[in-house]
């Protein structure tokens, strides 16, 4: 589907940001645009080889793609990262090409692994906190009653850039995502109340180990059973992305859906829930996707706490990441001066300051309150006062992020233009968050320099 087309679409999402499913008849209302992972094709082979010559060498087999999507539309962070073009995005629903992509490892085949084709995929539920253990098919899981929600899902590591550019934390480490790593799509999937009521949870259920089982040997991560009860008609077994099937480098052919929460929790290639009565410790909530640093606290290890994969109670040094915070964007590239790298195909050179022309122009962006909702934008110019953006329709509330503009008169030279969030609870999007030495989840007011000419 063409984006004109998608953008026509988007008045349906008026109608809710989620929908219920019948599995005799699902409809699909948004399909991202454009053909996916084209295959590489083969060179021809010469059309004839003199007769007296040696026969060529055979061609070395191209190397193994590590991400399978076309990456054109994407910013290239590092093997098997890359980043939206935020200062592009114009739609309500981010297209599947502009959605950013997050993996640890190269994206697992099915060549390698058969147990991502949907006919031997095979999800196996079970712990000592479940009543009745199960194992589903690919088959049973599309089946089962589904919803549709409409929600972002942002990378922890989003907006770690300000940590160095506005911050000065030199300290910091982890890959310059900038702020794209972030998109909103439309996710089918199977409710986790639903699948709690097939296989029954002990009163002892404390932690649930979403696993994936094909990724690497540690790609696992943990959530308190108490959310997932809480938000058991929000959260689930996703198998579809904006109306299709879920891409490879997306985590087909299932992947867990967590919405509000920072991306890793929505577990990719998902194989394995495991509900037990104890703590789960594994890398993504001890070594990787946790808040380290002076103003955070380390959690509580208990005495039947399970540690997985080399894990130990040494390693646990702070909360894991969960809500993602408030944020705001303009649609324009954020100056890179202090980082300590910068993407190769990012638009702007070290300290380059992105043009705009002189004079009356609309100034766009994106917000987006996870937890709570947009209620309003505001921003400032130069450091003067805030003052009201306009939020563009539709606001769908909860997990999903606003279109936003307002008009700016232009001056000649270089200006600073702050832009803000503020959720329905009241919260404000804030100058600066305290120092996490992986710098995860900067939702500080981002600082766009611009030169207008």
């Amino acid at each position: 589907m063409s984006l004109t087309k998608q953008q026509a679409q988007e008045t349906q999402i008026m109608e809710g940001a989620v929908r219920t499913h019948d599995p005799s008849g699902r409809r699909q209302f948004f399909v991202s645009a454009g053909a996916f992972g084209a295959a590489l094709a083969a060179p021809a082979a010469m059309a004839q080889a003199a007769a007296s010559a040696p026969a060529p060498a055979p061609a070395p087999a191209p190397a193994r793609k590590v991400l399978l999507k076309d990456d054109s539309r994407l910013l290239n962070i590092g093997a098997t990262v890359r980043s939206g073009n935020y200062w592009n995005f114009s739609t309500f629903i981010t297209p599947v090409e502009e959605f950013y992509v997050r993996n640890h490892y190269p994206t697992p085949m099915v060549e390698q692994r058969p147990v991502l084709d949907p006919r031997n995929w095979k999800m196996k539920i079970h712990g000592n906190a479940i009543e009745r253990p199960i194992e589903i098919t690919y088959d049973d899981l599309v089946k089962m009653p589904s919803r549709t929600i409409i929600a972002t899902m942002e990378c922890h590591g989003n907006g770690r850039s300000l940590f160095w550019e506005q911050q000065g934390q030199t300290q910091v480490a982890g890959g310059n995502w900038v702020l794209g790593a972030v998109g909103q799509a439309e996710w089918q999937y199977v409710p986790l109340s639903h699948i709690f009521g097939l296989v029954g949870l002990k009163k002892d259920a404390k932690s649930a180990l979403f696993w994936s089982g094909v990724d690497g040997n540690d790609m696992g991560r943990p959530m308190p059973v108490s959310e997932l009860i809480a938000r058991g008609d929000d959260i689930g077994i996703c198998f579809k992305m904006n109306g299709n099937d879920l891409l490879p480098d997306h985590g087909a052919p299932v992947r867990l859906i967590v919405p509000g929460w920072g991306g890793t929790a929505s577990i990719k290639w998902l194989t394995e829930m495991r509900v037990d009565s104890h703590q789960h410790w594994v890398r993504l909530n001890t070594k990787g996707e946790v808040y380290i640093g002076p103003d955070y606290q380390a959690p509580a290890v208990g005495p039947t706490d399970e540690f997985i994969g080399g894990i130990t109670p040494a390693d646990v040094k702070g909360p894991m990441v969960t809500w993602m915070p408030i944020k705001s964007v303009i649609t324009v590239p954020l100056v890179l001066d202090k980082s300590p790298s910068i993407p190769a195909n990012y638009p702007l050179k070290r300290g380059e300051l992105p043009k705009l022309p002189v004079g009356r122009q609309l100034v766009r962006g994106y917000a987006w309150a996870p937890q709570h909702g947009i209620r309003a934008v505001e921003y400032r110019v130069d450091g003067g006062p805030w003052q009201r953006a306009h939020i563009q329709g539709p606001n769908l509330g909860r997990y999903t992020w606003v279109r936003f503009d307002f008009m700016w008169d232009a001056p000649r030279g270089n200006h600073v233009i702050e832009t803000r969030g503020i959720d329905t609870a009241g919260n404000m999007q804030p100058e600066t968050v305290p120092l996490n030495i992986l710098g995860m989840a900067n939702g500080a007011i981002a600082k766009f320099k611009v030169q207008v000419v």
